[in-house]
């Protein structure tokens, strides 16, 4: 078996994560871990692939190097903190022929795939409320919304198939007033379509959770990440509209089965096709672009008091 030779750029909370299960991947081998100093990798021509789990504003420093040589490179999210940062990586990786991976770690999430079947079922989509909240971390570097909101971005990106129209935000720095790194935040995202997707997230609260509520016209489906079972589907929910009245209907309430392989695992298993096959990833840097496209218009909304930013 043709193994990837992997150099690993930060070792920290999820970099030890990415680690352990790199480590237990027979298609690859971790040439190199670099926890201070990524340029003592730069010139390193036994690699063939590197990982970028650096502080999230550091990505797009740490992985630029890499990008110019045309190597495959995976990045955790966020894929950047600036759009500046963003359009600069995938210049580079146009120039180059460079693969840019952007670690959205949901999109590989077993119960995730199996709402992905379900979603043909469930009529029009009407709205996507999604919450991601926690007791901490508490970081120096990004809000809690920067932080948390691109795993609910590109979910939504990814369901509703579209780019919002607009993007409102508002945020709320507790902790921290004049550091401006908001403990909570509030995304509302209006897609084509007259479908909405709103988002909550905070570090400062008191349970962990992950979870997102897709409503369509026939049917809901609910992905509680924290939950034992992690897939609720509320077949024929509704509800029906007629003459002005709004009909309540009883559904029928499942928990669909899934795959019980883990995410992470999942997620570096595709890296390395990418790598090692060349297979398109499912977050590459277009994807991984349009996320930062809608924190921007986000941050840019906050600025202006929640005023909706057209993108």
């Amino acid at each position: 078996m043709k193994k990837a030779r992997i150099a690993l750029i930060g070792a920290g909370r999820w970099g030890k994560n990415i680690l352990k299960t790199l480590e237990s991947l027979p298609e690859c081998e971790v040439a190199y871990i670099e926890t201070k100093d990524y340029r003592t990798l730069v010139d390193k021509t036994d690699i063939d692939a590197v990982i970028v789990a650096t502080p999230g504003a550091t990505h797009a420093e740490a992985a630029l190097p890499f990008i110019k040589r045309g190597l495959p490179v995976f990045i955790e999210k966020p894929f950047t903190t600036s759009l500046a940062d963003a359009q600069r990586l995938q210049k580079a990786a146009e120039e180059s022929g460079s693969i840019i991976f952007v670690g959205h770690l949901h999109l590989y999430n077993p119960p995730y795939l199996a709402i992905k079947k379900l979603l043909p079922s469930i009529g029009k989509l009407r709205w996507i409320y999604a919450e991601g909240s926690n007791n901490g971390p508490y970081r120096d570097d990004m809000s809690a919304l920067l932080d948390w909101a691109p795993h609910d971005v590109v979910l939504m990106l990814d369901v509703f198939g579209a780019m919002p129209l607009t993007v409102q935000a508002w945020e709320a720095s507790l902790l921290r007033p004049t550091a401006r790194l908001g403990d909570i935040g509030f995304i509302k995202l209006e897609f084509p379509n007259e479908a909405v997707g709103f988002i909550f997230n905070s570090w400062l609260f008191p349970e962990k959770r992950k979870k997102v509520s897709i409503i369509g016209e026939k049917s809901s489906i609910v992905f509680d990440d924290i939950a034992e079972k992690k897939v609720v589907f509320y077949e024929n929910m509704g509800p029906e509209v007629a003459g002005g009245v709004v009909i309540r209907n009883e559904p029928a309430i499942s928990c669909p089965t899934y795959d019980k392989g883990k995410s992470l695992e999942l997620e570096l298993k595709a890296f390395l096709r990418t790598v090692l096959e060349k297979e398109k990833p499912l977050s590459g840097v277009a994807e991984g672009l349009n996320v930062v496209r809608v924190l921007d218009a986000a941050e840019r909304s906050i600025a202006a008091d929640g005023v909706a930013i057209e993108l």
